[in-house]
């Protein structure tokens, strides 16, 4: 997990208050992954540090920053009429309401821009083992990384 350059963690509150200053590192448009924590961690998340989920984008979307969006909006809400932008956002906001614990209060990073964005995030989710993703991230097309098990 060290062989990565991480940015972050911020707390999503920290996220949010300074969303309009240009100095906070804002996450690449595309080619990354993410993971979400409930506790801060030093130079890269661990299982210690209690990962909720690890995401990124599939194909070669250059949605990533978006999706980091979508992800924060359905962790607060955002969402209704059976669908929404995110299901891991959703899936946090349902462990956020059952464990009575506030969504800023949660920690977020990214890989910086590199590599296969892929194959990294399939190696986040199986290093990390997030509590909230119920299905391992599809398969690289490009490196033949298999899809593993729902759990």
């Amino acid at each position: 997990m060290t062989d990565y350059r991480w940015i972050g963690p911020f707390r999503i509150e920290q996220l949010l208050a300074d969303a309009i200053d240009e100095r906070l590192p804002k996450p690449p448009d595309s080619g990354s992954a993410y993971v979400v924590t409930r506790a801060a961690w030093e130079s890269s998340p661990t299982a210690s540090d209690e990962p909720l989920y690890v995401g990124g984008n599939s194909g070669k979307s250059s949605r990533f920053r978006t999706r980091i969006g979508d992800l924060i909006a359905d962790t607060f809400g955002f969402f209704g009429g059976g669908t929404g932008h995110h299901s891991g956002g959703q899936s946090i906001h349902e462990w956020c309401k059952e464990n009575h614990f506030n969504p800023l209060q949660l920690h977020i990073g990214w890989v910086e821009e590199g590599g296969c964005h892929r194959c990294l995030e399939i190696n986040l989710f199986e290093t990390l083992s997030p509590k909230l993703n119920r299905v391992k991230p599809s398969r690289c097309p490009r490196h033949g990384t298999k899809k593993g098990k729902t759990r």
